[in-house]
């Protein structure tokens, strides 16, 4: 099993701290980074990516410095940015074909890889048309079959589902549940449903820094207790602010009963993100980052 370790990773963008000194590993399997708009997961992708510059801190592939590494390191890694470019006069074909060159793979493998990605990601038939022909969601399987093309060993993912629709993004859990074995996998979201029952790690993200850091089962064991069903007729009780909503059940953190006929309800991933988003005195108080 490979780790990539993330030790003190800060960034800063002038006078503004945007990673506050990360620290956390990524293990063969699939890792998520969960956080809202702002919280730092592209930053630190960017980062550990070498496509922006670290302020502090080092990033380690089982122990070796990534940096020093050079292109070692950049043959084992794949990256699918939040905004792909592309060659709108190219084909998915030749766009693929231009991306397995750049890897680096064996020409007589080219053809077979092409077929094989395109199939995964449901555009064998548009393998001869134009880019510029595409939808957004058809752009984004593009963007995701570039990214496993030659199966490497780090994925990067940042925000893969944009633009797909349900059975897309349940077709992507599937790619990732069958190369989980032997890639480190690292998705980055605020949609909690691209990850909730596939993830092996979870790193919640708020302004920057770790809120909590852990396997999803550990991490839900966290806040039982915490989590409410409130009843509709209750709803008005509350401070909306305060509420969210999960399939037809309205919610909230909280550690006294909200209100007369609030229920315990079983903790969820969605719930671990708005813990750390509603109250992040509800990890803080348990000691700081959850390791």
């Amino acid at each position: 099993m490979s780790v990539l370790t993330i030790e003190n990773l800060e960034k800063k963008y002038g006078k503004k701290q945007a990673l506050c000194g990360i620290s956390c590993e990524f293990k063969t399997g699939i890792n998520a980074l969960l956080g809202p708009n702002g919280a730092g997961k592209t930053t630190i992708m960017n980062c550990i990516s070498g496509v922006i510059p670290k302020t502090g801190g080092n990033v380690l592939l089982d122990g070796e410095d990534v940096f020093k590494m050079g292109e070692k390191y950049r043959e084992k890694l794949s990256y699918q940015f939040q905004s792909q470019p592309f060659y709108p006069s190219y084909t998915a074909h030749d766009f693929l074909h231009f991306a397995a060159l750049l890897k680096g793979m064996k020409k007589d493998k080219i053809e077979d890889e092409i077929t094989r990605v395109l199939s995964l990601v449901n555009l064998t038939e548009n393998i001869n048309d134009k880019i510029k022909s595409f939808s957004g969601g058809m752009k984004q399987r593009l963007a995701i079959a570039q990214t496993i093309l030659n199966s490497p060993e780090i994925l990067i993912f940042d925000e893969p589902s944009a633009g797909l629709d349900p059975f897309e993004r349940e077709q992507f859990k599937r790619i990732m549940m069958k190369m989980k074995e032997k890639s480190i996998i690292i998705i980055s979201t605020h949609i909690v449903s691209d990850i909730d029952t596939i993830c092996d790690s979870l790193v919640i993200l708020n302004k920057g820094s770790v809120v909590a850091n852990d396997s999803p089962d550990n991490l839900c064991k966290k806040i039982e207790g915490l989590v409410w069903d409130i009843p509709k007729e209750e709803i008005k009780l509350m401070d909306y602010d305060k509420i969210y909503f999960e399939d037809i059940n309205s919610k909230t953190i909280s550690k006294s009963k909200p209100t007369p006929n609030a229920k315990n309800s079983a903790p969820t991933l969605n719930d671990l993100y708005f813990c750390g988003q509603l109250d992040s005195k509800v990890f803080s108080d348990m000691g700081g980052d959850i390791k």
